[in-house]
Parts: C-alpha cells; structure tokens; sequence
C-alpha cells in the first residue's frame, strides 16, 4: 500500500482522549510511521499514524502476546522490546495494569530519539488512564517549541502566539545521546534542562505550563488544567 493510501485510511474506531498523545509521539519519534495502545488481551484501546488500521493493530497485538511470552519464560519483567523486521522496526514499551505501547518504524528508521518520547507518552496516557506506577515511574520528560537562535541554542519557550526567554545558565557536558545538545536555563523562576534531540525536537526535564507545550506535547496536562 502506497504512502498516500495509507494516509488517507479511515480511522476504525472513534478518538478517543488518548488519540492526541499517540499523535504526538509519531509526530516526535524520527521515521515513526504509527502507534498503537493495547491491553493484556492484546486489543487494541486506540492508535495513531499513517498505517492501515488493520495491519497496526494486527502487528500491535503480536508484539502485545510476545512481550508477554518474554515475561513469563521466568526471567525478569521484560520492559523494552526492539525488533527489526523486512519492512518495518518494532519498539515495544510494557505498560502498568497490562497494557503496552507498540510504536512502528521505518526498516532503516534505526532507534534513536525515542526514550524522552515514549516517557513523554507514557506520562500522558497514565495520567490520561488513572494508572498507578507501582515502579519507577516514566523519567520526566516534556516537550516543548523552542525558539533558538543562529546557533540553535534556546532564547524562549513558544507559548501561543508569544513567547517566554529563557535565561541559559550553562550548557550540560554529559549524559546526552550522540548528537544531542542540553542547556541548563531558567524561565519564570524555574531551572530547568532543555535537550534538543537529532530530530529537532527539544525538551525539558520541569513540567512547562501547558501553552508552552508543543502542538503534540501534553493534552492530558492541558486537559486537567481545564476540568
């Protein structure tokens, strides 16, 4: 199936509040084609991208029934699970009350640029979801739009159709992946790390407020502001 085909498949099932954060993390993972979220049984609660419903949530429950296998064979809880087929890569991610996140790839996508993503995601959907992290839980990991100047280094969080600057109080020396940057700023009397992924894709380790969040940052923070 071509990529505009698969583009313009028509959703299976209504959105739901989770939608939103799915769209988002296939919109910050870079060669993300699609992402689905299933239970212990393997079906699927709701998923985002540009594949054909059907296959997602076919390969979604596959991958659901092997992390599980994993699990059980006696070892210890199997959290990541990263597979690499002929077409496609697979990133599975196990998820509190049996549910897990399957996100599908490009085969030449690799498998950088999505811890912070899949933290980001997972944080939404459980906060979505009411779930209870009984381990650790996700690292806290937001994203946010960033404005930067020549050299790519951060001036201001985009929030609407303004902007709040940021004062750059350093810039971090380790801990980061190949090819990422990290400042430690300050904004509106928060310090806080600001990482800007390969991708382009910044984030921060502190909880912005929910306008400066990128378009597909977190709905359900914004959402929990509104109630």
């Amino acid at each position: 199936m071509s990529a505009a085909r698969r583009a313009a498949s028509p959703r299976e099932q209504h959105e739901s509040a989770f939608t939103a954060i799915l769209v988002g993390l296939v919109r910050r993972v870079p060669g993300a084609r699609a992402a689905a979220l299933v239970d212990f049984d393997g079906e699927t609660v709701d998923y985002a991208g540009s594949l054909d419903p059907f296959t997602l949530k076919l390969a979604a429950a596959h991958w659901r029934i092997v992390l599980q296998q994993m699990t059980a064979s006696g070892g210890p809880d199997v959290r990541w699970l990263w597979a690499r087929a002929r077409t496609s890569s697979y990133l599975v991610s196990a998820l509190p009350d049996g549910y897990a996140l399957t996100l599908v790839l490009g085969r030449g996508a690799g498998f950088g640029g999505w811890r912070r993503a899949i933290a980001s995601c997972a944080r939404d959907l459980g906060e979505e979801a009411g779930w209870s992290w009984h381990g650790a839980p996700p690292p806290p990991w937001f994203p946010v739009d960033v404005l930067t100047d020549a050299k790519r280094r951060p001036l201001a969080l985009r929030c609407g159709e303004g902007h709040r600057p940021v004062e750059v109080l350093g810039a971090v020396a380790g801990g980061l992946g190949r090819r990422e940057r990290g400042w430690r700023v300050r904004f509106d009397g928060i310090e806080a790390t600001l990482v800007r992924e390969p991708g382009g894709v910044w984030y921060a380790d502190e909880p912005p407020d929910s306008r400066t969040a990128a378009g597909a940052g977190s709905p359900a923070a914004a959402r929990k502001k509104t109630r």
